[in-house]
């Protein structure tokens, strides 16, 4: 009884470093958005590989998790390429925007969604702190 508080706990402290984060990120020049953006689908590729070795969901659940992931990476591409163009003023709005509606559309997806973006969040935040990181925007 007393675990499923702390896990609630610990999931409203995830959504409120999530919001921190993508409230970072609004912050940020495009060519910073852009390679968070990158970091972002890369781990999506780790976040499949997790769902896809999950035995306790159905195959359905697993097609549906990974059919409405690469939809939203589609959205999420189209948003890195209008940053690249200098197109884009509300790219991280846009961003959240999407992962709420493709969450909804798979709770298989929804639950890896947070901790994703968080461990890309992460990543990219250390490769700024590195002067020699191939990604880094700091002065070498």
């Amino acid at each position: 009884m007393v675990a499923a508080p702390e896990r609630k706990q610990s999931m409203n402290e995830q959504h409120q470093q999530f919001q921190n984060a993508l409230e970072e990120l609004s912050t940020l020049a495009n060519p910073d958005k852009v390679r968070f953006l990158e970091e972002l689908l890369f781990y999506f590729t780790i976040s499949s590989r997790g769902i896809w070795s999950d035995e306790k969901v159905s195959e359905f659940e697993k097609v549906e998790a990974f059919k409405w992931l690469n939809e939203l990476c589609h959205r999420i591409w189209n948003i890195k390429f209008e940053l690249q163009r200098e197109e884009s003023n509300d790219s991280i709005t846009r961003l959240y925007e999407n992962m709420k509606f493709y969450r909804e559309q798979s709770e298989l997806l929804r639950v890896h969604l947070v901790p994703t973006t968080l461990g890309a969040f992460r990543n990219f935040e250390a490769k700024q702190q590195e002067p020699n990181a191939p990604n880094s925007c700091l002065p070498k």
